[in-house]
């Protein structure tokens, strides 16, 4: 019997120190309720639901905590629309305890479906959403022969989150009755996205005049009619994404006639090159690009392949991004005598290029022309005669260059080291004007990604300065 008791206490501490040791792995459950709800609340949704199965600490967080749905088309994100219901949607809202804060139903959602506008009316009604903070819809895009129809009017019940939304995005909807617009108001928006929507040019300026505090503000798509017109006190960053479709619809010119808080002006994609971007008033830009095919500030004008006309210096730029078929040091040298105070530059290309001779072209402007530059980043890098002549001219000019970052046009097979010794040959950078410049060579191909496929938080997300890689 001694022997048995033995055994038991024996046993008995060892599952004490078994207890004792999961408690100290697990530090997160002792944290407060308020603490643990916010964690879960940045989880995506079924993660978030996951953590139930954690431990009875972890049961009833989730219910209470603040809900993020977001029907993603990506099917690793947890509530991927491929995988869920309306009827889930409906009883997610009606058992949850806790606010919801998130609530985005995307394009292909409604659209593929073939769900009523009615069924995201019906949703938006629910209590749960009752302090929403962040909507985002879409009804989809319409086919090519029912361009000329009229979009649906957004879900009425938007009206009763206007004290609390904070972003939002409309799409597939249209705003041309005058009333759709000019009875929203949104005191707390931050960030407003507009998609393949159909505006009156009158309904625009009062949608923009209901948000007193807006910081950013995106265009995709079509937006009904040509000419976009901006003066707010507010608007930090403005984005434009175009796409293909009626030109009558397209927006082809955008005039920012005074932003005096505008810090970026972002132009995205190929289907761009009909849009000219005028800027009147914005003197603290910050970041531009990537260019549109026809760029005008005051009188000083870009177009196509170069600088027009320079009788205008922005000193407020920064951070310049470009997406050019053919690397053209002509052309990269203008926006440097436009923004003399450039630090950051980025640039796409394509092609080979042009030859970029500059020895004795830009003899006498190399003594006059203050480089600035600390980063470059130039994402399809050939290694050709034009590439090299390029990089060259700032390896041996930029005085101020910490970083040059060459991404090369193709990402398999890895270049070999004979060839990145030749390189470095080529570029001279023995004898670079910066000693603190370095230079690396990457296959990866990221800024490429970049412009490919666009992100929305290049526009948003203003918490640092600089959009791009």
């Amino acid at each position: 019997m001694a022997m048995v008791s033995g055994a038991k206490r024996r046993r008995g501490l060892e599952g004490e120190e078994e207890e004792e040791d999961e408690e100290r792995l697990d530090r997160i459950s002792r944290l407060p309720d308020g603490v643990l709800g916010d964690i879960v609340a940045l989880l995506p949704t079924n993660d978030g639901a996951r953590t139930q199965v954690l431990s009875s600490r972890w049961r009833h967080i989730w219910r209470s905590a603040p809900l993020n749905i977001d029907l993603d088309i990506n099917p690793d994100y947890p509530l991927g629309a491929n995988n869920v219901t309306e009827i889930v949607i409906s009883r997610i809202l009606s058992s949850h305890q806790g606010p919801c804060r998130r609530f985005s139903i995307p394009e292909h959602y409604l659209h593929y479906r073939g769900l009523p506008v009615t069924s995201l009316d019906g949703w938006l009604e629910s209590p749960a959403l009752d302090r929403l903070q962040e909507l985002e819809f879409h009804y989809g895009r319409p086919r090519l022969s029912k361009l000329a129809l009229p979009l649906p009017p957004p879900p009425a019940s938007v009206h009763r989150f206007s004290s609390t939304l904070r972003a939002v995005s409309f799409g597939g909807c249209g705003f041309t009755d005058g009333n759709n617009a000019s009875g929203l108001h949104f005191p707390v928006l931050n960030q407003l996205s507009l998609s393949d929507v159909r505006f009156l040019e009158s309904s625009l300026r009062a949608l923009l005049s209901a948000c007193p505090v807006l910081q950013s503000l995106l265009l995709m798509g079509s937006i009904g009619f040509p000419r976009v017109q901006i003066a707010s006190q507010t608007l930090r960053s403005i984005g434009v994404r175009s796409s293909c479709g009626p030109m009558n619809l397209q927006l082809q010119h955008l005039i920012i006639e005074d932003a005096p808080c505008l810090e970026r002006l972002l132009c995205f994609d190929c289907f761009c090159k009909g849009i000219t971007i005028s800027v009147i008033s914005a003197p603290e830009l910050l970041v531009l690009g990537p260019r549109s095919p026809r760029l005008q500030f005051g009188t000083t004008v870009f177009q196509g392949s170069g600088l027009v006309s320079l009788k205008m210096v922005m000193h407020s730029v920064k951070v310049l991004s470009l997406s050019e078929e053919r690397l053209s040091l002509d052309v990269v040298i203008g926006y440097m005598k436009c923004f003399p105070y450039l630090e950051r530059l980025y640039i796409q290309t394509k092609m080979a290029g042009e030859k970029n001779v500059w020895c004795r072209k830009y003899r006498n402007l190399i003594g006059t022309l203050d480089i600035r530059l600390k980063k470059i980043v130039l994402a399809g890098y050939r290694g050709n005669t034009s590439h090299v002549n390029f990089a060259k001219f700032f390896v041996l000019n930029a005085r101020m260059l910490e970083s040059m970052r060459l991404e090369l046009c193709i990402a398999k097979p890895s270049p070999s080291n004979a060839w990145i010794d030749k390189q470095y040959r080529l570029l001279q950078t023995k004898n670079k004007a910066s000693r603190d410049m370095q230079l690396d060579f990457a296959s990866d191909y990221g800024l490429y990604l970049t412009y490919s496929f666009f992100r929305p938080e290049q526009v948003h997300d203003l918490s640092t300065a600089d959009p791009f890689p």
